[in-house]
């Protein structure tokens, strides 16, 4: 028998009286005790029990440890136990006293006890829920609660009681097995003060303890600090939580509450003086219980990454936080304590501590409320590392880190992805820190000042020094693959040589060359980047890298030349500009390496130079003093000596002072539309300094074509300036320069709709002119019609004779030479040499066949007429493939094929395709058949004369149509050969059908020497 130390007895007959006085009090404590077990404190047996052992240990002011085993059923009858052992102050009457009362907690009173975690001791209720039979204490300081020994004890209790019998009959396993106590002897495992024994009430009740078991880890040791150990001891398996630190990051705050914010909390909770918030970050994985522990698991979930465990007040099922002052207080606390958790985490996370900042909807209305006081908090605590450019220099190195964190409404942070560390630093903007991209929302919703690129490049200074902007450029030059950066970077400052600063790279120059003096280059007004700050970047905006030859083509250039000029031409002697741009072409001719001469724009030729007599002219206007132009252009003025001391001749060669042939480029000439436009040519350029340009652009039109593009040109230069007895010699130089040789001999030429024309070029147009025209190249025969060679050419080369006028042979004239050439033959009537008839007529026939035409047309021509060789008028003369027309008018001969080729080219007419017939009929006489073996197609009759004329002329033969159809007239064997051969449309066969005829044995002979004969030739052989 078991000592009842406890007084369960006196407990159980208060509890019993009042059970039989009211029945209605018994089903009021069954209520309340099913209520807790099987609603509010479902699922928590667990959890319940390591709080009371929490507070056990609290009280004892001694380390927490629980063990929890379960142990599998010994016996057919037995059932499966779960047995809870912990340290700390063992179980008293009052604590007995608690259990049975279940409505008031010996933990919830005030006195010398430590705060604990217990509210009103109904949480031991949640064994219910698995157990009906309950033991807890320590040897014979243990009390049992019996479902079974609850209910004999009713059953005596009922005797007599009808209602109260009724009552627990309805109830049935569902009475108030708390409410009676009774003694019991329990053993303790060694090293544990109390223990606590659960008979689980069957399978369903071993799976729910099971299930809790299992979730038994870090959260229950962090929710119940006064808990330094738990032994989970089950199927065989036993682990141990401990050493919870080790595993998650802890921050605790607590301090006294405000009784006014109790008003409107139940009486027993009033006596509450503090409030306790902490929360728990795990190290090594970013998530955590998604609910409030308060200090136990409740319902209320959180987005929070770390685990919440505070003092909220909870309704009666203990699993929800009513609203009202207290809930307000501590979750404000709360909030204000997250944000020192992610101080401390800062200076080793830097920025990214923003994941730990919720994001998204609130779970709940208590999640939303924490969250608000913690985005206030955060927004205001110093988190995010800054840039080190951004901290003071004189700040001690000792100085805590904290002092180099920034809080995030005071932050910066660069859009896009171009914020690294060194971009930062370059920029040395205030404030700057780095934060990921994905984080930079959450920094943004802090307060973070987000910054475009764009706008932190537009607000940077305009001073500096040119390194440090280099380093920027350096930092930045990794980004600007990404399009958006490098618009971004569009108004970036540049130092340019000579101090000054401007916005943006895009047309600016970059040159790395230490041999330009930076004051010539500021003084000219280009905008070159300093050399100490170039980089490839500024490429990539807009600049353009040369070297200083290009700078040389510079606009800003182009314009302080011609302004010297200007005020040169008025008077004034620009001679601080003239010596910085000659410097500055001196800097380029230096800088070649081989003293070659740089390829300036023809407008440097307008920089004014001194000459030999004290007068000023443009450098293209002057000749080197001693060279081979100045013995020859007496057109140009010879430069001063001085000048050419000082700077040398390459300088002044560079600029347009000629000293030997001058080669010009005429960029991209197209022909007017009309030979009589005239052209608007530039002054500066060098159409607009070559000898009449405008009516080389009219003969190129002309032969052409209007509107065509022709291209690049190369011209040579200042020959109207060439002294009339110089011209041998000029020549002869001509044609020995590389350059000049090129410009001289390279022909025009232009192709359009399949046709390919060709012009002389400039040199070579300009100089027949001035050497009077075509002439004949020397030899044996001369070329008729065309004058001697002129002395000027003696000793030149074929080619470039050729090139200034010299022919071999007619047909080789340019179309245009033709004029004068046709010009000169004699009236008409005149008998010229059959050689030199036959010399022109078959350049005729190639001028025809190339579709040339002779513009303006000729008014007289060499013809046939009449078996003899005469000028005749264009309007008398016909051309025709045969001579039958040549005694009725002048003939003109071209080759079957050409006919009307060589009527366009000279505007004439052709022989008419309709003969007349003779004045007389003749008498008819069959062609021999040997004859139409020879050639085929022949008619077979012909009519023979004895007097054949046409029109009143004597003709020798005379032929109506063609082919088998024509109708042959002849007065005899030869004139008949002659009309077959006409007939047949093949008059080379004349000689042939002649043999023929007069002996017809000879056929065979004669038909194979017509291979011989080709129809189809169209230019005749000479």
């Amino acid at each position: 028998m078991t000592d009842d130390v406890f007084g369960t007895a006196a407990l159980r007959r208060a509890v019993l009286e009042a059970w039989r006085s009211s029945p209605t009090r018994l089903r009021e404590d069954a209520n309340t005790e099913e209520d807790h077990a099987h609603g509010a404190y479902r699922g928590r047996v667990v959890v319940e029990l390591a709080q009371n052992a929490a507070d056990a240990a609290a009280r004892a002011g001694v380390p927490g440890r629980l063990r929890l085993s379960l142990h599998a059923p010994t016996g057919p009858d037995a059932r499966a136990v779960l047995r809870v052992a912990n340290t700390g102050e063992p179980l008293d009457a009052a604590g007995v006293a608690s259990l049975v009362a279940m409505r008031a907690s010996a933990t919830g009173a005030t006195g010398s006890r430590r705060a604990t975690v217990g509210r009103f001791g109904v949480g031991f209720a949640a064994v219910r829920s698995v157990a009906d039979e309950v033991r807890a204490g320590a040897g014979d300081r243990a009390v049992e609660l019996s479902l079974a020994r609850t209910r004999a004890a009713l059953d005596d209790a009922v005797v007599d009681l009808p209602d109260l019998a009724a009552e627990v009959a309805r109830r049935g396993d569902r009475l108030p097995v708390l409410r009676l106590p009774f003694p019991a002897h329990l053993d303790v495992p060694p090293g544990y003060d109390t223990v606590v024994e659960l008979e689980l009430r069957d399978a369903e009740a071993i799976a729910a303890v099971r299930a809790e078991l299992a979730d038994v880890g870090d959260p229950l040791l962090l929710a119940l600090p006064a808990l330094t150990e738990v032994v989970v001891s089950a199927d065989g398996e036993e682990r141990r939580v401990t050493d919870v630190g080790a595993r998650w990051t802890v921050l605790r705050r607590e301090g006294l509450l405000d009784p006014a914010l109790l008003a409107d909390r139940p009486v027993e909770e009033r006596a509450t003086t503090r409030w306790s918030v902490a929360w728990a970050l795990p190290r090594e994985r970013a998530d955590a219980t998604a609910v409030l522990h308060a200090p136990t698991p409740t319902d209320e979930r959180l987005t929070f990454p770390a685990l919440l465990l505070a003092t909220f007040p909870l309704d009666p099922s203990r699993r929800h936080v009513p609203p009202g002052p207290l809930t307000e207080h501590v979750a404000r606390v709360a909030g204000t304590a997250y944000a020192e958790l992610l101080a401390t985490l800062a200076p080793e996370r830097g920025a990214q501590v923003l994941a730990l900042v919720p994001t998204g909807l609130p779970a709940s209305a208590v999640d939303a409320s924490v969250r608000t006081a913690a985005e206030d908090a955060v927004r205001r605590t110093p988190l995010l590392p800054l840039d080190p450019s951004t901290v003071e220099p004189s700040a001690p190195d000792d100085v805590p880190s904290r002092t180099r964190l920034v809080a995030p409404a005071d932050a910066r942070v660069l859009a896009g992805d171009a914020g690294d560390a060194r971009v930062r630093a370059a920029l040395g903007v205030a404030g700057l820190v780095d934060v990921p991209a994905p984080l930079r929302a959450v920094a943004r919703s802090l307060g973070t000042e987000v910054l475009d690129l764009a706008d932190v490049v537009d607000d940077l200074p305009l001073v500096g020094d040119p390194a440090r902007w280099h380093l920027l450029y350096e930092a930045l030059a990794p980004h600007a693959a990404d399009r958006s950066v490098l618009e971004a970077l569009g108004a970036l400052p540049v130092p340019l040589v000579g101090g000054r600063v401007v916005r943006g790279a895009r047309g600016l120059l970059l040159l790395d060359d230490a041999s330009l003096d930076p004051r010539v280059a500021a003084d000219l007004g280009l905008r070159l980047v300093d050399p100490r700050a170039a980089h490839p970047l500024l490429e990539r905006l807009g600049a353009r890298a040369c070297d200083l030859r290009t700078v040389l083509a510079e606009d800003a250039v182009r314009e302080r030349v011609l302004a010297a000029s200007e005020a040169a031409d008025g008077g004034d002697a620009p001679d601080d500009d003239v010596e910085r741009l000659l410097a500055l072409v001196a800097a380029a001719v230096g800088g070649t390496g081989e003293r070659r001469r740089p390829d300036l724009p023809f407008w440097w030729g307008e920089l004014p130079l001194p000459t030999a007599d004290g007068d000023r002219t443009p450098a293209r206007g002057s000749v080197l003093p001693g060279t081979w132009a100045a013995d020859v252009l007496d057109g140009l003025e010879v430069v001063a000596r001085g000048t050419v001391e000082r700077w040398g001749e390459d300088v002044l060669r560079a600029v347009g002072v000629a000293a030997g042939p001058t080669t010009l480029r005429v960029r991209d000439v197209l022909t007017p539309s009309s030979a009589d436009d005239e052209p608007d040519l530039d002054p500066h350029a060098p159409e607009g300094w070559l000898s009449d340009w405008a009516g080389y652009l009219a003969h190129l039109t002309t032969v052409l074509g209007p509107e065509a593009y022709v291209g690049d040109l190369l011209a040579v230069a200042d020959l109207d300036a060439v002294a009339d007895d110089a011209w041998p010699d000029v020549l002869a130089r001509l044609a020995a320069d590389p350059d000049a040789r090129a410009a001289l001999l390279t022909p025009v030429r232009v192709e359009a709709g399949g046709t390919a024309r060709s012009a002389p070029s400039y040199a070579a147009w300009w100089l027949r002119e001035e050497l009077g025209g075509p002439f004949g190249l020397g030899g044996a025969p001369a070329v008729p019609f065309l004058r001697p060679a002129p002395p000027e050419v003696a000793g030149l080369d074929d080619e470039v004779r050729a090139a200034l006028g010299g022919v071999r042979d007619l047909a080789d004239l340019d179309p245009a030479d033709w004029a004068d050439v046709l010009d000169a033959l004699p009236g008409a009537g005149t008998e010229v040499d059959a050689r030199d008839a036959l010399a022109l007529w078959h350049a005729l026939a190639v001028l025809g066949q190339r579709g040339v035409r002779l513009d303006p047309a000729p008014d007289r021509v060499p013809a046939l007429s009449a078996g003899a060789v005469v000028v005749a008028g264009a309007d008398d003369v016909v051309v025709a493939p045969d001579p039958m027309w040549s005694p009725v008018r002048p003939v003109v001969p071209a080759p079957t094929g050409l006919v009307d080729d060589v009527a366009d080219l000279l505007d004439v007419a052709t022989a008419p395709t309709q003969a007349p017939p003779p004045d007389e009929v003749g008498r008819t006489r069959q062609v021999p058949e040997e004859v139409r073996v020879v050639v085929e197609g022949l008619p077979r009759t012909w009519a023979h004369h004895d007097d054949l004329r046409v029109g009143g002329v004597g003709v020798p033969w005379w032929v109506q149509g063609a082919g088998e159809a024509a109708v042959v007239h002849a007065g005899g064997p030869e004139a008949l050969a002659e009309a077959l051969a006409v007939a047949s449309g093949r008059y080379r066969s004349r000689h042939v059908l002649d043999e023929v005829l007069r002996d017809p044995g000879a056929v065979r002979a004669a038909l194979a020497r017509t291979a011989w004969d080709d129809p189809q030739s169209s230019v005749p052989a000479r």
